[in-house]
């Protein structure tokens, strides 16, 4: 992962705690409050900007500017979020930062935009850190207050919803067809199969909170089994395609004929049972963990779980 140490030293921002694997760093840089979290490969920033009754919203005056080229940028309340892809190198990276926050703050200084809260803009009042699910804002105590009324509503409409189980599990399905294809394409060309449980793991928790609107503990244990029987038949599909690969350069045979003997020639064959194993065993445990994260990740993010609190006082 990239060292982001120079936000310490250079910017003078101080490190939150982690969420998971993404690194939180928080502090003003160049007059404007700031939340900066990278995560393997993707470094985003998000500004406190706020000016009334602008004529032009901030992400399309700051395309206009042509400060940003290939970075995301996006507006939410009274914040600009910039995201882009961190380079390999450490000075590069340096460099890449200081030259987005420095166009950026210079966009927002020259078009008179202030910082404050994340939520209205507010800056008559002190802010706070607040730790609310996934992320950190700057809020002041109204908007505190907002946010949780807010939340409260989001909370009792999440208890409230249906669980649409039945339209869920067709879309796992659907993953889980996907991921045996796959297991056996990347399989058959010698490549890494081992990304393919990863893959399983999140589509199918997105897939099936996207369809089915929440996820139960019920829910969370039919998607592991899914997901479990989907990587073996999908390992049994790879090693009988090789079986077929190697007996018919000597026998005049079909597909079908060795997937009907596999079974028994995986089973009897020490050297071919070992192997299947072994990589069942792998791929069975990299499923495991990507589902432990994905279960958690998953019921953390649903509205009901969610808490807020104040981490640190701003002066």
């Amino acid at each position: 992962m990239a060292s982001f140490k120079f936000l310490k030293t250079d910017y003078q921002l101080n490190q939150l705690k982690n969420k998971f694997t993404t690194v939180w760093f928080a502090g003003k840089i160049n007059g404007y409050w700031c939340m900066v979290s990278f995560e393997s490969k993707e470094c985003s920033i998000t500004i406190g900007a706020h000016k009334e009754d602008s004529s032009k919203s901030l992400v399309q005056l700051l395309k206009e500017e042509g400060v940003l080229k290939k970075e995301s940028i996006t507006a939410k309340n009274a914040t600009v979020t910039i995201k882009y892809k961190i380079p390999l190198l450490t000075s590069s990276n340096k460099k890449k930062f200081d030259e987005i926050i420095e166009g950026v703050t210079s966009v927002l200084k020259r078009n008179s935009f202030t910082t404050g809260g994340f939520l209205d803009g507010d800056n008559e009042t002190s802010l706070s850190i607040y730790d609310i699910g996934s992320s950190y804002l700057y809020l002041t105590e109204a908007e505190y207050k907002k946010t949780v009324k807010d939340l409260e509503s989001k909370k009792t409409e999440n208890i409230n919803t249906s669980e649409n189980f039945l339209l869920g599990i067709l879309g796992v399905i659907g993953v889980a067809l996907v991921g045996i294809i796959a297991y056996v394409l990347a399989g058959m060309a010698g490549r890494y199969v081992w990304a393919i449980p990863v893959f399983l793991t999140a589509a199918s928790f997105g897939l099936y909170k996207h369809l089915a609107k929440k996820i139960s503990i019920f829910s969370a244990v039919v998607i592991f089994i899914f997901l479990t029987v989907s990587l073996f038949i999908g390992t049994f599909l790879e090693y009988t395609w090789r079986l077929y690969n190697f007996y018919k350069e000597e026998y005049t045979v079909t597909f079908a004929e060795i997937l009907n003997e596999a079974p028994q020639i995986i089973l009897q064959t020490p050297v071919i049972r070992s192997e299947f194993t072994r990589d069942m065993l792998i791929n069975g445990a990299i499923l495991l963990i990507g589902f432990a994260i994905s279960c958690f990740s998953a019921y953390k993010s649903e509205d009901r779980f969610v808490q807020i609190k104040k981490v640190d006082n701003i002066k």
